[in-house]
């Protein structure tokens, strides 16, 4: 999916952009205002040469590799478990606050173009595409923090809408990655009480204390804490344009021709130190 291909950020960010419109609004600039204005135009001007960032390069090499060997890896843990099991409940959260009591996870569909394919979006609304994460804590709604993961999430919004429009004359063009915390399902959080109480110093066929029990049970017990879901999501909306569309054709064909250049570079990888070390 795009999401493995670093899609370059535009020449300015959004709070340069705002400056640099205060800036050139101005009706006086002193010495240090001109030179910053001088700067970010000349930034905003300069033409950036598209080019895979070195997370996507070492993306594309595992998955090179992976092909290669004819070797997946499997995987699963308490994270993913509890976002494929809470998948539908979370949407169907959702989907009420946003005024779509009807929201349902979509069924599995593989749609794929030239350039992109995805096994199917989480859910759609109209104009609108949705992808959501059930995260595990708290902390996970990333409302203070940094969220690294965003852009990643963003473009594989932009290639849901992208297909969607392309293949099921839609008019997608806007999105949103929503990440939200809700209850574990009952037999994750049993797993979860015992794997916490062995890491206190007890023993695997020791009787669970009911106070520890109940302790461990409120703690994952969100929505009963907070009972409307507005207390447990984060929104961030994507825009999903032509041109975002374009920058996704540029960068999967990037990302093509440097997966088809790493054969000769595995094949070649040990000639000249098997010529060298070799019994003759």
């Amino acid at each position: 999916m795009i999401g493995a291909v670093s899609i370059a950020a535009p020449t300015l960010t959004d709070t340069q952009e705002k400056e640099l419109l205060k800036l050139g609004t101005a009706e006086k600039l002193t010495e240090k205002q001109q030179a910053r204005h001088f700067e970010l135009v000349a930034k905003k001007n300069t033409i950036a040469t598209p080019q895979l960032s070195k997370g996507a390069k070492s993306y594309i090499e595992d998955e090179f590799m992976k092909d290669r060997f004819e070797f997946q890896t499997s995987f699963q843990n308490k994270y993913t478990e509890k976002g494929n099991i809470c998948e539908q409940k979370s949407i169907e959260q959702v989907g009420k606050m946003l005024g779509y009591k009807f929201a349902t996870k979509a069924k599995p569909k593989k749609l794929e173009n030239s350039f992109i394919k995805t096994n199917g979006y989480d859910w759609k609304v109209r104009n609108f595409v949705f992808d959501q994460k059930n995260v595990w804590q708290p902390s996970g709604l990333k409302i203070f923090d940094e969220d690294k993961d965003l852009p990643i999430y963003e473009w594989q919004i932009r290639g849901y809408a992208m297909l969607l429009n392309e293949l099921e004359d839609c008019k997608i063009n806007k999105g949103a990655v929503i990440r939200v915390l809700i209850n574990p399902p009952t037999l994750i959080v049993q797993k979860e009480i015992k794997r916490m109480w062995v890491d206190l110093g007890n023993s695997w066929d020791s009787e669970i204390s009911p106070h520890f029990v109940r302790n461990i049970e409120n703690m994952f017990d969100f929505e009963g804490k907070f009972p409307d879901i507005k207390d447990r999501c984060r929104i961030c909306i994507v825009d999903c344009a032509d041109e975002h569309f374009e920058m996704i054709r540029t960068y999967v064909a990037l990302a093509q021709a440097y997966y088809q250049s790493l054969e000769a570079i595995a094949e070649s990888a040990n000639l000249t130190q098997i010529e060298t070390l070799k019994n003759r």
